[in-house]
C-alpha cells in the first residue's frame, strides 16, 4: 500500500511510497486518527522521502492538502513535522508548512526522519500547553 500509518510514542507517522492519490493520502490520515490505537495526545509526522507522486503535485494540490490537514489540527495538537529529502519536495513542503501555519498549525520541514522525530517530540509539551491540554 502506498500510504500507510504507524504509531511511535505519541507520533502518528504517515509514510508515503511511490505513487498514490490525494484520496489515498486523506483516507490514511483519517484512518490513523480514527484507529483505536491512536494516542489521544498525538502529533503528526508525514514522511515523503519515498514519494514519487509529490513530483507530480501542483501547488494547488499541496495547498489543498495543507488546508485539509489543518482542519484536523485539534486531533494532533496542531503540531506537524514533514520529511522531504530532495529539493523539490522539500520546497513544496515548506510552502505547505507556511500555509498550515496561517491556519494555526506549528510545522517544520526536515530532510531526515530522525531530525523530524527529535523536533516533534521536543515540541509536544509546548503545543499541549498552548492549547490548554497539559
Amino acid at each position: 500500500m502506498p500510504v500507510q500509518y504507524r504509531f511511535d510514542s505519541h507520533i502518528v507517522i504517515i509514510e508515503v511510497v511511490d505513487e498514490y492519490s490525494m484520496t489515498d493520502f486523506r483516507t490514511t490520515i483519517l484512518n490513523s486518527l480514527a484507529d483505536s490505537k491512536c494516542p489521544t495526545d498525538s502529533v503528526l509526522l508525514i514522511n515523503l522521502t519515498a514519494s514519487k507522486s509529490i513530483y507530480n503535485r501542483t501547488t494547488e494540490d499541496v495547498s489543498a492538502m495543507a488546508r485539509f490537514v489543518a482542519t484536523l489540527g485539534n486531533r494532533f495538537h496542531n503540531l506537524i513535522a514533514l520529511v522531504a529529502a530532495d529539493n523539490l519536495p522539500f520546497g513544496l513542503m515548506r510552502m505547505s508548512s507556511a500555509g498550515s501555519e496561517e491556519r494555526g498549525i506549528t510545522s517544520r520541514v526536515f530532510r531526515t526522519l530522525p531530525d523530524a522525530r527529535k523536533w516533534i517530540l521536543s515540541n509536544i509539551d509546548e503545543s499541549r500547553n498552548r492549547l490548554g491540554n497539559s
